[in-house]
């Protein structure tokens, strides 16, 4: 199927572990691996500095303007 850009699969058990590791839970660890994952299939990459700092950089982004519309008041 050309619209299919590749598969993403979550462990919410690893997903739990590493959110609290970093002390920030579940969800926003769920959150997180969705989003760095779908950068990966949309071609980002972090293996070299430049890469990594603008991929983490919109990772920051999305999350930051995701987690406001979360919050924004309907």
């Amino acid at each position: 199927d050309e619209g299919v850009l590749g598969d993403l699969v979550l462990a919410p058990a690893v997903a739990e572990r590493q959110g609290e590791a970093a002390g920030h839970g579940l969800l926003a660890e769920l959150e997180l691996l969705t989003t760095h994952g779908i950068l990966h299939l949309l071609g980002y990459d972090h293996a070299e500095p430049e890469e990594h700092q603008e991929m983490f950089g919109l990772q920051a982004r999305l999350l930051t303007e995701w987690g406001s519309q979360a919050k924004a008041p309907q």
